[in-house]
């Protein structure tokens, strides 16, 4: 090899690999001489590990630290400007054999190549489970919940557009309205988005008014207790009972206004018909003690309304309020339920949903 080159090439120390500058005789990483190879120096990692090199021929052969063949009379330590460093070779484990620690230090991981992961045992199988590969049952979703059991109570539609279903209460109630609810009359204008809520308790069935506008009506068992300003109905007529009029106390300075003065002992009561959207319609003001309802021959006589029997209810006059008498022979007279209280019901009671009626049954 010519001088010229010898000054221009590194010099590459057989022990470390190391590059040193040219014409160095002394490695400056490992201090390692560069003249010769020393006999204890480490042959670099090949592809294939080398074999006995006993009674070969070339085993006199120096080796380069690329393990190529190095001519006799080479300066030693010097390397091609062509030759490259082989990529070390990755083991059974992942781990390249040039990076593997000392004994007691915990090797590195290499990116490339990560060690398998340990899979978990096998549960047991329960006896009697199926076996693998087999298709599991149907597991309902934990969110999921089971519906409700059915009570002994239902309603029967009498009255409405709906006339004829029949639905089974559950134990938990249910909510009756036009766009909300389990029991909807989507046609009934008079019905309230929420309008009423079936509720069991103590084995009793009971109807709560959810503050309606029209109000939830129930019929009475043959006599009610009406209070001033309360709402009943008979057939598809809708009343208020306004209770005791007294006359309006004299202002001073002013004359009284005329009029026919009240029997002595009497008082005067008096009740209105309410028409669709809440106006009032016709008024009986009263100083008798009954006051009656039907088709005919009545204070509020209505010819040939459908739902009012000849002699449907009457009204009899107490100081507290009235008394008022169903007289309809099965078709019923209603009276309003005030809102958010429980009324209870008995089998056979009917209740009023705007134009729907739904009457109380017991179900096996």
């Amino acid at each position: 090899m010519s001088q010229l080159l010898l000054s221009a090439l590194a010099v590459v120390c057989p022990n470390c690999d190391g590059y040193n500058p040219p014409r160095a005789e002394v490695c400056a990483s490992c201090g390692t001489s560069l003249s010769e190879a020393p006999a204890t120096a480490k042959p670099p990692p090949s592809r294939t590990p080398p074999a006995s090199s006993a009674g070969k021929p070339g085993a006199g052969v120096s080796q380069s630290p690329l393990g190529a063949a190095r001519p006799p009379g080479s300066p030693p330590g010097l390397r091609p400007a062509s030759s490259r460093t082989p990529a070390p070779v990755a083991s059974a484990g992942g781990i390249p054999l040039a990076s593997r620690a000392a004994p007691g230090v915990a090797a590195p991981r290499s990116p490339a190549a990560p060690l398998p992961l340990s899979r978990p045992a096998t549960p047991a199988v329960p006896a009697g489970a199926p076996p693998a590969g087999a298709a599991k049952p149907a597991v309902p979703a934990s969110g999921a919940r089971p519906a409700p059991a059915a009570s002994r109570f239902g309603l029967a539609v009498v009255a409405g557009s709906t006339k004829g279903q029949r639905f089974k209460l559950p134990v938990t109630g249910c909510t009756v309205g036009r766009t909300r609810g389990a029991i909807l009359f989507a046609d009934d204008p008079f019905v309230s988005a929420q309008h009423a809520t079936f509720l069991i308790k103590d084995n009793l069935l009971h109807v709560r008014d959810e503050s309606s506008a029209s109000g939830v009506y129930v019929t009475i068992p043959g006599a009610e207790t009406l209070l001033p300003l309360s709402f009943f109905s008979a057939g598809q007529r809708l009343f208020r009972f306004l209770g005791k009029l007294e006359a309006p106390p004299p202002l001073a300075g002013r004359p009284t206004v005329y009029g026919a003065p009240v029997p002595p002992g009497q008082g005067v009561y008096g009740v209105e018909e309410v028409l669709v959207g809440g106006r009032s319609g016709r008024t009986v003001v009263t100083s008798t003690a009954l006051l009656t309802i039907g088709q005919a021959n009545c204070d509020f006589s209505y010819p040939q309304e459908e739902g009012l029997a000849g002699r449907h209810c009457e009204l009899s006059f107490t100081p507290a309020g009235a008394q008022l008498r169903d007289l309809s022979g099965g078709l019923g007279t209603y009276v309003r339920i005030a809102p958010s209280v429980d009324r209870p019901l008995r089998p056979g009671d009917r209740v009023r949903l705007g134009q729907h009626i739904v009457q109380v049954e017991l179900m096996g």
